[in-house]
């Protein structure tokens, strides 16, 4: 993934709070929490439903074990059973791989490799049951393989809320989630406590809640986003298409950010941020 690049350089805002001897000037050129939000924000958004699609097109009784995965986007299963009314059952944790760059359950022409383990914790059509995700030398990138961005985190947690058969609501925690460079030259992390609406019919994901971070410079930051006003993403495309959350860096004012900058539901690699009535663009690049 190419590093985000804003449009213009830097942002910087003055305003002058008199016209005397003394002048009182206000800077808030503070861009690196937005782009590090984003960074982490696309690729956790993409993989939390691909994998949730997945695992829902698993049969009750699973992937036969140790088998060869007929597609890429079949699960694997490695270990435990899906025998859930057995007094001896094992929660069964399945493997997905996207060694295959070619063939992948996210159709969005992102460059990604690495495993991602699941484990279920009671079928997935049921409510209050849960899914964990743990992620193994996970790297994605837009379209430079050189660049790839290393994700990871302690485990992501997803708990149905409800189901039926064209959409269902989900309750996800993200545990110390980290983005590493292409280099290992800087970190951002990134922990969320989050509900994803996942549409079965047309397969878009409907993100909002709360998540908080680190960016690479060290500053903390926190993010809200309404339900009002959900992150969207499309199956086919690469960038969040839609949505607008509110971003604090720690020691500056709050910023909006706007993903429908290039039209609403356009997939394009088009955002804005604003802050004190100033709007800067930039690029999900």
């Amino acid at each position: 993934m190419k590093s985000i690049k804003f449009i213009v350089a830097a942002l910087v805002i003055m305003a002058f709070t008199s016209c005397h001897k003394k002048e009182t000037v206000e800077v808030d050129n503070e861009t690196q929490s937005v782009v590090d939000n984003a960074i982490a924000e696309q690729e956790f958004m993409a993989v939390i439903p691909a994998v949730n699609g997945v695992a829902i097109k698993t049969k009750g009784t699973g992937a036969e074990k140790n088998r060869p995965a007929a597609e890429c986007d079949s699960l694997r299963i490695i270990s435990g059973d899906t025998l859930y009314s057995s007094p001896t059952h094992v929660h069964p944790t399945y493997s997905l791989s996207f060694a295959n760059a070619t063939c992948s359950p996210i159709p969005d022409a992102k460059i990604r490799e690495g495993v991602v383990f699941v484990t279920l914790y009671g079928k997935i059509k049921n409510d209050n049951s849960r899914m964990k995700f743990i992620m193994q030398n996970y790297k994605a990138a837009n379209v430079d393989a050189g660049k790839k961005i290393t994700y990871s985190c302690d485990s992501i947690v997803i708990k149905t809320i409800s189901s039926d058969a064209n959409e269902r609501l989900f309750n996800v925690i993200v545990y110390k989630g980290k983005c590493v460079g292409p280099a290992g030259n800087w970190t951002t992390t990134y922990s969320t406590n989050r509900f994803i609406r996942h549409n079965l019919n047309t397969k878009d994901v409907q993100i909002w809640g709360t998540s908080e971070g680190v960016n690479r410079e060290g500053r903390k930051f926190n993010v809200n986003v309404p339900a009002t006003s959900p992150l969207t993403k499309h199956e086919n495309c690469q960038f969040i298409s839609s949505g607008i959350l509110q971003l604090t860096p720690e020691g500056f004012k709050e910023r909006t950010v706007d993903y429908a900058s290039g039209g609403a539901d356009v997939c394009d690699d088009a955002a804005t941020f604003s802050v004190n009535g100033n709007t800067v663009t930039f690029t999900l690049k």
